[in-house]
């Protein structure tokens, strides 16, 4: 995992990106009912608040140094600690789930797998966590302009397939046991938050890129053709993906 991606985008990440519909939460809370929960690349703390409406002992792991500073004000109710997700130092056979919200694809996947099974119980689960904004013209046009000066989009998905290909390598090869959940969750934006979304994200171009300001300049063309009365709605897919494994199984 490269820890240093969203550096100097803590503030950013932390006032636009979006929450997590709170069927996620009551899913994971009827399924697990866990006592301990970790919610591993915990960011700023935006799944973490959410954990923290049924659970009541939550672990936040983060590595990043500028995310954490952000993490440690949101969420005082939980125990931070400052560690990558494939090594937390976390308690062996401490946790009735472990949870990664928008951040799995950064993980080295096998070595996360082996740290969730030394630190889950016997029971325990984990649940992999994502946003998914649905196609619509709109996100076309913003996908061009993130390709034109960044390089990529996030239409990609945990490999660049597309979520089918994701369940069947959670189903097939990941988990030895799965469960998948969705929930809609529609995010609202004004022309400021579409742009500090847009920021937010690990690939975009900072302030001090040569083509910042075209950047921007097309991102708010972009806004203004396809937002009604200053707002553009994006149709999103909150999924979760509950598993176990079979080493833990009993």
């Amino acid at each position: 995992m490269n820890e240093e991606r969203f550096t100097g985008k803590a503030e950013v990440y932390d006032k636009n990106r979006p929450s997590y519909p709170n069927e996620i939460i009551d899913f994971l809370f009827e399924k697990t009912n866990a006592v301990n929960v970790a919610d591993i690349g915990a960011g700023t703390g935006i799944f973490t608040k959410c954990l923290s409406k049924r659970f009541k002992n939550i672990t936040a792991v983060e590595p990043n140094r500028d995310m954490l500073e952000n993490l440690q004000r949101n969420v005082p109710f939980a125990r931070i600690v400052n560690a990558p997700a494939e090594n937390t130092g976390l308690e062996e056979k401490g946790f009735g789930l472990v949870t990664a919200a928008q951040a799995f694809h950064w993980f080295d996947r096998e070595k996360f797998k082996s740290e969730c099974i030394r630190i889950l119980t016997p029971k325990g689960r984990l649940a992999i966590i994502f946003n998914t904004p649905e196609e619509s013209d709109f996100r076309v046009r913003r996908n061009r302009i993130f390709e034109k000066y960044c390089g990529m989009s996030d239409s990609r998905k945990l490999s660049g397939s597309g979520e089918s290909d994701i369940t069947c390598y959670l189903r097939n090869v990941y988990f030895s046991q799965i469960e998948i959940f969705h929930a809609d969750n529609p995010v609202f934006m004004d022309e400021e938050r579409f742009i500090g979304l847009s920021l937010s994200h690990s690939y975009a171009i900072k302030s001090d890129d040569p083509d910042y300001e075209n950047f921007i300049a097309e991102l708010r063309e972009a806004f203004y053709k396809f937002s009604r009365n200053g707002t553009v709605e994006m149709p999103q897919d909150t999924v979760c993906f509950l598993g176990k494994f079979q080493e833990v199984s009993v």
